[in-house]
């Protein structure tokens, strides 16, 4: 696990560097976030397993027209009474504003699970999705809900083809006159092969924004 805040350190600089560079040309609008989750985890392999703990991450999020990327890294540590893991998850995606309330998304999430004495248990799927927003304080308050669907996908131990599913509700407030926001969800993800092999997360987030338009 040496290596891997190294590595999120340098996607975070990666990020910076880019919104710079976005924000020196013109029509460009970069969110970024930074957020903190508790999660439970649900791992069936012969049997069961519940596990809980906490995730922290971060996200870029580049608006230009009518197109939409989206960058998000994250890491945390979750156990039980008899196990203890290390979570590492992401996701790439591009998306397209087909309404100003409605996006349209492709690209792929990756979630690993570190084990010690075991080797790592990556799941890698490409996913389309949606995601809509509503205005519930017009300018202040909103709600937004995003569901995705696995298109293809992979688990590397044992090495099979994987699908899976996610959604995500929550609300969003914003300061008046401010680029900073609060988001507050509950996302709910599962990755699944046949012989009825799954991981199952669930999570509340809250995530600080700020906007450089």
């Amino acid at each position: 696990m040496t290596r891997r805040p190294i590595l999120a350190c340098l996607a975070v600089l990666g990020a910076l560097t880019l919104a710079a560079q976005l924000h020196a040309q013109s029509h460009w609008t970069v969110f970024f976030g930074a957020a903190g989750a508790r999660a439970i985890v649900y791992s069936r392999v012969t049997a069961q397993t519940r596990l809980s703990g906490s995730l922290f991450s971060g996200e870029a999020v580049a608006t230009r027209r009518r197109f939409v990327a989206r960058l998000r890294y994250g890491q945390g540590h979750i156990t039980s009474d008899t196990t203890a893991r290390d979570v590492v998850e992401g996701e790439v995606l591009v998306g397209y504003k087909a309404r100003p309330w409605l996006h349209v998304w492709l690209g792929p999430r990756a979630r690993t699970f570190v084990a010690p004495g075991l080797s790592d248990r990556r799941w890698l799927l490409w996913t389309g999705g949606v995601s809509a927003r509503g205005e519930i304080f017009p300018g202040r308050v909103g709600s937004f809900a995003e569901l995705w669907q696995g298109l293809s996908g992979s688990l590397n131990r044992p090495a099979s083809s994987a699908s899976g599913s996610g959604v995500e509700l929550g609300l969003e407030a914003k300061l008046a006159n401010r680029p900073w926001s609060l988001r507050l969800a509950y996302r709910i993800e599962q990755g699944r092969v046949d012989g009825d092999r799954r991981d199952t997360v669930e999570a509340f987030t809250l995530t600080a924004g700020y906007v450089l338009r």
